[in-house]
């Protein structure tokens, strides 16, 4: 059947045909789709065209004279902020700089210091134990003995005790004390006669005092003065022997009754407190020496009971000048100056606890000789200093005398020759004797014999 068979497909072209035609729709719907996208895509291109047209047109646009001037002044008032903020900011740094470099290198006074030598041996004293203070085992006593001068280990010249300061070391005596045995030698080697009007030398005893703050503990002051006046009870005890075994209390020269201390910084302040303590023996001290002392006011206040022990010191040393009790006491304050960033010299004053009749206060920069401006420590081993204080100490000893000292006014005469300075020899003061509660005046006397009356005010050293 010929017809049959050319009209109908056969079954492999059938086949055949069907994947065709499902290609050419895929085709179809892929084309479409890229259309599509190809559409969108060309869409946002051209708005994006556009757009930047529309910028690029716009900032084209010149902008208004008024804007320009104020987008001038914006940028100048930054600019002017900014480099006036840098210019505050570094003047104060440069005036940091320099206020640090003055005052850690460029303080007018400058330290010329001379080095002080000495051979010191420190003698305990063992037998100042319990018996004689209840502190024999917190404090020590030592005797100060200079090698190649003093040959003996008992004491029978002078006494004289210094006192540390705060966390201070007993060695701290030893520059003028050696000073002192140097100037001994030299007075005497030039003038032998002086040993029979009384100058024997001195004898330094010192306190080892554990090295404690006394300068922030009130009660370490109270303490530290009980034993002092323990300590220069049993120094007085040992001359009766001593001088008898080297023949001095055969002679013109009196036993003494009383000792010359000296204190650096807070040793001072506890020398003046023994007074007031009941352990102390009424002229047992004569003369008080103090070396970058805190007399008035307390150069830490940390502490409540240390205030009250300055007050109560303080106004204990007011009453006894005026009531008589302290008349034949001096004190003489010496402060170190501008280099004592420790204390301040104003506080080292003492014109208003004691008469000038028995007080003395003086700079270090001040004094004939020495002119030089010490630090808190510096002031104990500079050599100027300590060969003035030595030329004063020789000047004013005198073994026939129960207090072993020249007397009150002859003493303070000497240290204002020594520590004040002369105005081209033309010059002479004198002190009007006159008690605490009355005004006391000091008298210049000219070289004419003229008297010219100061006001107390203007003659505070």
């Amino acid at each position: 059947m010929p017809g049959k068979h050319s009209d109908a497909s056969p079954p492999h072209c059938t086949l055949s045909v069907m994947p065709a035609t499902h290609s050419n729709a895929a085709s179809g719907n892929s084309s479409s789709t890229s259309s599509v996208y190809s559409t969108r895509l060309t869409a946002r291109l051209a708005a994006t065209a556009q757009q930047n047209a529309a910028d690029t047109s716009h900032g084209s646009e010149p902008l208004p004279a008024n804007a320009k001037q104020t987008m001038c002044s914006k940028i100048h008032r930054h600019i002017r902020s900014r480099i006036g903020t840098l210019c505050l900011l570094l003047a104060t740094v440069v005036v940091g700089l320099t206020t640090a470099h003055s005052y850690f290198h460029g303080q007018s006074d400058t330290p010329n210091c001379g080095m002080s030598y000495s051979r010191p041996r420190y003698i305990e004293q063992t037998e100042f134990g319990r018996s004689w203070t209840r502190y024999s085992a917190k404090y020590k006593l030592y005797l100060y003995r200079e090698g190649g001068f003093d040959v003996h280990d008992q004491p029978f010249r002078i006494p004289v005790l210094f006192v540390p300061g705060n966390a201070g070391s007993h060695k701290q005596v030893r520059s003028i004390a050696a000073a002192s045995s140097s100037a001994f030698v030299k007075m005497v080697g030039e003038s032998p006669h002086l040993v029979d009007e009384g100058c024997v030398g001195y004898d330094f005893f010192t306190v080892g005092l554990n090295e404690e703050l006394t300068a922030l503990h009130g009660y370490s002051i109270l303490e530290q003065a009980d034993f002092v006046n323990d300590a220069i009870r049993y120094i007085l005890s040992l001359y009766p022997k001593t001088r008898a075994k080297h023949h001095l209390s055969q002679t013109k020269m009196a036993l003494p009754t009383s000792v010359v201390v000296v204190g650096h910084s807070m040793g001072g302040v506890v020398a003046r407190t023994a007074f007031t303590l009941p352990n102390h023996i009424v002229g047992s001290i004569h003369a008080i020496f103090t070396l970058s002392t805190p007399h008035n006011n307390p150069t830490a206040s940390l502490e409540r009971h240390v205030e009250d022990v300055y007050n109560t010191i303080n106004q204990f040393w007011r009453r006894g000048f005026r009531n008589g009790t302290l008349d034949d006491v001096s004190l003489v304050s010496i402060a170190g100056g501008n280099l004592d960033s420790m204390i301040n010299s104003d506080y080292a004053f003492v014109g208003d606890l004691a008469p000038s009749r028995n007080a003395l206060s003086v700079l270090s920069s001040g004094i004939n000789d020495v002119w030089l401006s010490l630090d808190h420590q510096s002031i104990l081993w500079c050599a100027q200093m300590a060969h003035k204080f030595s030329a004063m100490m020789v000047r004013i000893m005198d073994a026939r005398q129960p207090t072993q000292l020249v007397p009150l006014d002859e003493r303070m005469a000497v240290m204002r020759e020594l520590l004040y300075p002369s105005i081209d020899g033309e010059v002479s003061e004198g002190v009007m004797d006159r008690p605490m509660g009355s005004e006391s005046y000091r008298y210049v006397r000219l070289a004419d014999n003229d008297e010219v009356k100061l006001h107390p005010v203007d003659v505070r050293a």
